[in-house]
């Protein structure tokens, strides 16, 4: 067998020389199976069961603590995510044409590839029945049907009473809710780091990959990390409570909320600089595993976050801000002379003829009156009385 042609990019050879990994022929290979995971681009189903052929072949190459340290290197994946990847590979064969038929997700597919055989047929059957596969139909069909341990540890969990069985409750939820979020973050941004390696980033195809994904992770957050805000006021419901403004926190749940709708993304030619320059650093600071991980921004928290009602103002919303603006605003000015109006009209009849003071729950804004001068107020009054129609006993 003849020498190998391949030539090692020089911008690479740092990397395998720091791993100490000295065998060109090693390298060689390593290099075209980074390549390959390179070119494939959008994290499509087909992709997904790929991308974990290549990574098992990879890791066949290496020692597993020196493939978990060249693949977060050289492929900028995390080993976590990788041996996500490379279960699907493993563990989801027989499935393959059933998943992609149904364009299951990465994470979707990350929850079957330990799933007991009948669960991933339940799941697979409910998809093909509603058209699709969505991560919380999954979890759903497999939360009762973990093997062993996990029965014997959460077998009478939910049955529990009183403080400690709720405790329980939400020391479970911490943990698993917590791991999910790492998760769907880490999917997020291998997604944009493959997006932002071509030549251009096609906008919707990332936002098919990130947007319904960015809108999970960020119901994940807000469960595990904020409180229910109450509010007096019945028509509004309850809602949790915002991460207090000028806050890293904020900016990493104003990220999310902006990545989950398509319709808020910067444009086209301004859309890769944001995403490389803002969301990556933004959302690798939230999942970081140091200790005190310094916060990437430059720019200053404050400006990051937007107003909450700047945020999803639906014409619900809007209309009943309207409400309320119109419910204050106009009290000092034409409320005050209608109401001192109604007083005099209902002395001069002897409260034959009332002005009504209710309004309208619903009710436009209107422009403030003019003040008047007392003198042209008693005026006005007295030319309303004369005007009004006689009224007989």
């Amino acid at each position: 067998m003849g020498a190998s042609k391949f030539v090692l990019p020089a911008a690479f050879a740092h990397h395998y020389e720091k791993l100490g990994i000295a065998d060109p022929a090693l390298r060689d290979q390593l290099e075209i199976a980074a390549g390959n995971i390179s070119d494939l681009g959008r994290r499509t189903t087909e992709q997904s069961y790929l991308l974990g052929e290549y990574l098992v072949a990879a890791s066949g190459l290496l020692p597993d603590g020196l493939f978990d340290k060249w693949v977060k290197r050289r492929c900028s994946l995390a080993a976590r995510t990788a041996r996500a990847y490379m279960s699907v590979a493993r563990n989801l064969g027989d499935y393959r044409d059933d998943l992609v038929d149904l364009s299951a997700s990465p994470t979707v597919m990350f929850h079957l590839a330990h799933a007991p055989h009948d669960k991933i047929r339940e799941v697979i059957a409910h998809g093909e029945e509603h058209g699709r596969l969505r991560v919380l139909d999954v979890k759903t069909i497999l939360g009762g049907g973990e093997e062993g341990k996990v029965k014997t540890a959460r077998g009478n969990l939910h049955g529990a009473g009183g403080v400690t069985g709720l405790k329980a409750l939400i020391a479970v939820k911490t943990r698993d809710g917590l791991k999910m979020f790492v998760v769907h973050i880490e999917v997020i941004v291998q997604a944009i780091k493959v997006a932002l390696e071509q030549k251009r980033v096609i906008k919707e195809a990332l936002a098919r990959e990130v947007e319904d994904l960015a809108r999970v992770a960020r119901m994940e957050l807000e469960s595990l990390a904020q409180f229910v805000e109450p509010d007096s006021d019945l028509r509004r419901h309850p809602r949790s409570a915002q991460f207090p403004k000028e806050t890293e926190w904020a900016v990493v749940n104003e990220t999310l909320q902006k990545l989950g709708l398509f319709d808020t993304w910067p444009k086209s030619k301004e859309l890769p600089g944001w995403l490389r320059d803002e969301v990556l650093p933004v959302l690798e600071w939230s999942i970081s595993k140091e200790r005190k991980p310094k916060w990437p921004l430059a720019q200053s928290v404050e400006k990051m976050v937007v107003a909450d009602d700047e945020i999803e103002q639906t014409p619900e919303a809007e209309e009943e801000q309207d409400t309320d603006q119109a419910e204050t605003s106009g009290e000092t000015g034409l409320d005050r002379l209608t109401e001192r109006f109604g007083e005099t009209l209902e002395r001069a009849t002897g409260g034959l003829m009332v002005v009504s003071r209710e309004t309208s729950k619903v009710r436009k804004q209107v422009v403030a009156a003019p003040p008047l001068a007392a003198d042209d107020l008693n005026e006005t009054l007295q030319d309303e009385v004369a005007s009004a129609p006689a009224v007989t006993a």
